[in-house]
């Protein structure tokens, strides 16, 4: 299995591919199921189909992950309309415990941009109110065992350990619209610094534009990541290289090993 690289296919076929326990940390935000027309994939599915493919996806990222391996994934808590809501990470969650992983925590953030939409439904009426839910969550879940089972070389700093630990994150919007919908390089940032060591190798299941591999170069962790869409696999693997050309390699080159 080959690390610093993105694999370009459907995230079914390409996980079947890699090798049991082989990685320390999936970070992912997958598709939300919101009608987004990503080209070769649809998010519109009904919710008991989307949950079910959910489901396929988490059982192959449990089987990736070492024993002491973590999983970060980004979600809304709640959307849909007045007619039909859903709770994302509450679901999830559910499907994941079947799957076999632990529950840990979930840590919340703000969109602004969904803070700022007007949803009143019944106007000053306990009629039909409709509240608004303008957070996104990071469920945070293990295969089995929650402490690494060996040491390695941390890089999070004593300001952000404490922040994150808290729950509650600071993560501002990303406005450059890369892809139809990415999240800021400082979210998986977080969920590296914070859950795993230098040279520890991080899966994204969804890569995008490239952003968890950005950050991993950023804390010198290896990436690995897959992507169906042809278009996105490419602005990834530039913004790849423009990180490369501005940051130092360390004399090891530990950093850049392509085998893992």
């Amino acid at each position: 299995m080959e690390t610093n690289k993105i694999y370009q296919g459907d995230v079914l076929e390409v996980l079947k591919t890699f090798p049991d326990e082989s990685i320390n940390l999936v970070v992912t935000s997958p598709p939300y199921n919101i009608g987004i027309d990503y080209g070769i994939y649809k998010d519109n599915l009904n919710w008991i189909d989307y949950y079910s493919w959910c489901e396929k996806w988490l059982k192959e990222c449990y089987r990736v992950l070492k024993s002491d391996g973590r999983i970060c994934l980004n979600h809304y808590l709640s959307l849909g309309n007045a007619k039909e809501r859903t709770a994302p990470i509450m679901e999830i969650n559910s499907i994941a415990l079947k799957v076999g992983f632990k529950h840990h925590s979930v840590a919340v953030w703000q969109d602004i941009t969904l803070a700022k939409r007007t949803a009143w439904g019944s106007w000053l009426s306990a009629s039909a109110p409709y509240i608004n839910s303008p957070f996104e969550g990071i469920l945070i879940m293990y295969k089995l065992d929650w402490k690494r089972k060996e040491k390695g070389k941390d890089t999070i700093k004593k300001e952000d350990f404490i922040k994150l630990t808290r729950g509650i994150w600071e993560i501002p919007t990303e406005r450059k619209q890369l892809t139809k919908a990415n999240f800021p390089v400082i979210l998986p940032e977080k969920c590296i610094n914070l859950l795993t060591f230098e040279g520890d190798i991080v899966l994204d299941c969804f890569m995008g534009s490239g952003t968890t591999a950005i950050a991993c170069i950023k804390t010198e962790r290896k990436y690995i990541g897959i992507e169906a869409v042809e278009e996105y696999c490419k602005i990834a693997e530039e913004r790849i290289q423009k990180e490369l050309s501005q940051t130092k390699l360390n004399s090891e080159g530990k950093f850049f090993s392509s085998q893992a």
